[in-house]
Formats: structure tokens, C-alpha cells, sequence
């Protein structure tokens, strides 16, 4: 009889808790004699001995398992999901169609085609949003359900939790976006260009672990103060108004536009347009991959050093399953 697994339906049963052992390992709890060590060799632990790899592909699967069954049980939700980007993209065609030539003099550096700019920024900023909110998110509703000290007492790296937190958004969004791409070529005639796709990758990836940093930031508040996320709040309100989403940083004020430069979006949309609308190479998306690089080397290690701090003291004051 298997039993039932701990960990918010996770799957880590007793038997992923039991450390994984090589053949000697596996011939001891079997009860027959222990395997002679070499002379000359010192014994190494698990870890250093690089046997707890298979481990994270099991939990991953399992945190992807666990929240694709949540998410397709709610059908008309998921119907209502497509409808709602179909509407998106079919509304932002005949406001491409109302602005007409009058802004082709901003758009000429992505081609001059206001609906091609603005499917791309509505697409993709959702990137920014499973960076900021995923972690946060997911931490806030196993508090809720009262399963986060049960996830944070399983043998699970913490890396590793978080890793499952976010892929199924990461994958979701990825389904999300290819569905604004398709729709809007398929159906309303948008052009991109496929030879910029490494480049645009590139940015993709700087995209989730510069936005990542700052999620470790949103998930630590949550953590701290259990509700009220100024980090995720501010930055989304920003990147409204500066990451040129629905128009070109370009024809902002000089004041603003410097203070874009301090939104990843910015540089994020900035290269992903420049990728997909003008054929952009790696080097040629340099300055923006660079830029969420700089982003990346300084949010990442400071969102994992606040959020260790914050998760040891909800654990020294016992606050940690509090909501």
C-alpha cells in the first residue's frame, strides 16, 4: 500500500525520504554483509560522491505533476484563460489599425509595425510577472493550506523547492505567450523573423534570473509580514509606465527614460523586439543582455541572502505557518 504523500501532494513518500544509496548502500539494508571499504580511500558522503543528483528530477516532476492536475481541474477557468488572450490580441490588431502610420516615426527602430511592437510586449512581460510573483505566490498559498512547514521539512534542497515553485508558471507562461505569437500571425498577419531566436532566447533566460532576484525579495515580505508585497507592486507599476510595453521607451521624457534603465523589462523587451522584429544576433542584443546580467549578479544573491534570513527567523519565532 503506497502511502499517502507529505508535502502538499507532492509525492515525496517515505520512500524518496530514504537517502539514495549506491549498490554497498542497498546491499546493507538488504541484510547481507557489509561491502569492504578500499584501504587508502577515504569513505565520502552522498553528496560529495555526486549521488544525489537523481534526486531533483524526481521532485520537479513532482511539483509539475502536483500543479498541472490543480490547474486542468479547473477547466472553464483554463477555456476562459485562451478566450481572454484570443480578445487580447484581436483587440490590440484594431488599436494597430486606429494608430495607423502617425507612429511609425518611433517604430521604425522595430520595424514600423505597432501590433508586431505590442503583441511582443504583452506576450512576454509575463516573464516578469512569474519572476516576481511565482515565488511569493506559491509560498503564500502552501501557508494557507498549511503545507509549507511540511515542504521545508522534507529532505528537499532549498534551491530546489523553489525551482518547483516556478516551473509550472515558467511552462505556463511559455504556453501563454506562444498562443499570443500564434494567434497573432495565424490570424492577423503579424511578422517575425525566426533568425533572431538565439538571440531572443538569450534575453529570455536573463529575463527569468534577473526578475528571479526580485521574487526572492517579494517571497522573503511574504515570509516576514505575510501579506503586502511592495517589491512585486512597485517594480509591476513601473514597468507599465517605463518597460515599453504597450509603446516605445523612445518617446518618453528624457527624466523618465533614465529611470526606465532601472527596469529589466526595459532592456528585456528592448532586445526580445530587436530579436524577433529586426533579426537582431547575439552581439547585436549585447547591451541589453548585458544589462540583465548586472541585474541578475546583483538581485539574485541579495533576494537568496534576505530570503535565508527571513525564512530562519519565521523559523526561530515560530511564525512560519502563520497567514
Amino acid at each position: 500500500m503506497e502511502h499517502a504523500p507529505a508535502g502538499g501532494g507532492l509525492g515525496l513518500g517515505h520512500g524518496d525520504r530514504a537517502p539514495i544509496q549506491g549498490p554497498a548502500g542497498r546491499l546493507r539494508n538488504a541484510g547481507g554483509p557489509p561491502a569492504p571499504e578500499r584501504r587508502g580511500h577515504a569513505r565520502r558522503s552522498l553528496p560529495e560522491a555526486g549521488l544525489v543528483i537523481p534526486r531533483l528530477p524526481r521532485v520537479l516532476y513532482a511539483f509539475l505533476r502536483r500543479d498541472a492536475l490543480q490547474k486542468f481541474s479547473y477547466r472553464t477557468a483554463f477555456v476562459l484563460e485562451v478566450v481572454s488572450v484570443l480578445l487580447s490580441v484581436a483587440t490590440f490588431y484594431y488599436v494597430a489599425k486606429l494608430i495607423g502610420p502617425a507612429a511609425l516615426p518611433a517604430l521604425s527602430a522595430y520595424g514600423g509595425d505597432y501590433f508586431a511592437f505590442v503583441l511582443l510586449g504583452i506576450a512576454f512581460s509575463s516573464y516578469q510577472s512569474v519572476g516576481m510573483h511565482s515565488f511569493s505566490e506559491n509560498l503564500r498559498e502552501e501557508q494557507v493550506t498549511g503545507t509549507l512547514e511540511s515542504l521545508l521539512a522534507a529532505p528537499v534542497g532549498l534551491p530546489a523547492l523553489l525551482l518547483g515553485f516556478a516551473q509550472w508558471d515558467i511552462l505556463y507562461a511559455t504556453s501563454q505567450t506562444a498562443l499570443y505569437l500564434l494567434a497573432g500571425t495565424a490570424v492577423f498577419g503579424a511578422s517575425f523573423h525566426a533568425a533572431g531566436l538565439p538571440a531572443a532566447l538569450l534575453i529570455f533566460a536573463l529575463t527569468l534570473t534577473s526578475c528571479a532576484g526580485l521574487g526572492l525579495f517579494s517571497a522573503a515580505f511574504i515570509l516576514m509580514f505575510k501579506r503586502g508585497d511592495p517589491v512585486a507592486w512597485l517594480v509591476a507599476a513601473a514597468s507599465e509606465l517605463l518597460g515599453g510595453v504597450y509603446f516605445p521607451v523612445a518617446i518618453l521624457p528624457d527624466w523618465l527614460r533614465t529611470l526606465s534603465l532601472f527596469i529589466p523589462m526595459t532592456h528585456s523587451l528592448e532586445g526580445m523586439r530587436l530579436a524577433l522584429l529586426k533579426s537582431a544576433s547575439v552581439r547585436e542584443v549585447a547591451p541589453q543582455a548585458a544589462a540583465l546580467a548586472l541585474f541578475t549578479a546583483v538581485f539574485l544573491p541579495l533576494g537568496a541572502v534576505f530570503f535565508r534570513k527571513a525564512l530562519a527567523r519565521a523559523k526561530k519565532d515560530g511564525s512560519l505557518g502563520h497567514y
